[in-house]
């Protein structure tokens, strides 16, 4: 893990009496793509409250190291990732899980009360297991990725087979291994069937419906799954219904200018960062 990845994991497990804010603007500092959205943050009318927002440490003291910590991983996952060869195309990677991460967080503010600082960061990792697959077993995975494509369904079911295991699995491990919050780490194992998850689920299922969500609706892996109940958006709404009440009271009507409204949020601010994908991508 990147050092300012891993510092801003660490203070956020600290007390906040023990947590050495210098440290760590100075560390941001160093990261000029980093630095630059924390200032381009800071000063959007979300957050700023009194005038222009000119220094690290204001922008920190502005957004909090929440935010900070997901900023920092957008902008570091993907460079890290970026010289590495896989058939997985890397934008249609990175897209759907910006994509996912930003449906997961305002989902998770329209239709629960809990209080949680994980949902966009378990929202951007839920797939890292599928990175980790791809440049460890670089030509059985492209052998997965043709299978799902062709017979339309999702990794894990042709992972499982191949493999042994499947991404939720690998990308668990990479989440102890760089010591994620157990919150985001059983998110990763369980993402796909949060039903299978003990306690504390319902940031997965945030997660898991957000993924269908983007799934089907232009926010996926460039192709369609096909019919399947158990991956529909029906599904994953009724699973957000079954344990969120707020989701369960509201009309179909409602539902669809929710879901809309989030996803065109996503689409637009996937569609800034990367170019939107076409069939010939």
């Amino acid at each position: 893990m990147p050092g300012i990845l891993s510092s801003l994991c660490e203070a956020l497990s600290m007390r906040s009496s023990h947590i050495e804010l210098d440290k760590i603007v100075r560390q941001i500092s160093y990261d000029e793509s980093l630095a630059a959205q924390c200032l381009r943050m800071a000063n959007s009318a979300l957050f700023r409250q009194r005038g222009n927002v000119s220094s690290i440490r204001e922008a920190v003291l502005a957004l909090g190291l929440w935010r900070v910590r997901d900023l920092a991983f957008s902008c570091s996952l993907p460079v890290i990732f970026a010289q590495v060869k896989s058939k997985m195309g890397k934008e249609v990677f990175w897209r759907h899980a910006l994509g996912t991460a930003v449906v997961t967080q305002q989902l998770g503010q329209q239709i629960t009360s809990m209080s949680s600082d994980n949902t966009y960061l378990a929202g951007l990792l839920h797939d890292i297991g599928v990175l980790v697959n791809s440049i460890l077993f670089v030509e059985d995975f492209g052998a997965i990725l043709d299978q799902a494509i062709q017979n339309r369904v999702p990794f894990g079911e042709i992972e499982k087979e191949t493999l042994g295991f499947t991404h939720a699995e690998s990308g668990r491990i990479l989440a102890e291994l760089w010591r994620l919050p157990v919150e985001i780490a059983e998110v990763i194992e369980f993402h796909e069937q949060p039903s299978k998850q003990r306690t504390n689920r319902e940031v997965t299922i945030l997660v898991h419906a957000a993924d269908i969500l983007c799934q089907k609706n232009d926010l996926g892996y460039g192709y369609e799954f096909g019919d399947n109940q158990e991956i529909s958006v029906d599904s994953a709404w009724g699973m957000l219904a079954g344990q969120f009440p707020r989701a369960a009271k509201l009309s179909s009507a409602e539902r669809a200018e929710v879901q809309g409204s989030i996803l065109q949020n996503a689409k637009s601010l996937a569609n800034s960062v990367f170019a939107p994908v076409t069939a010939d991508n």
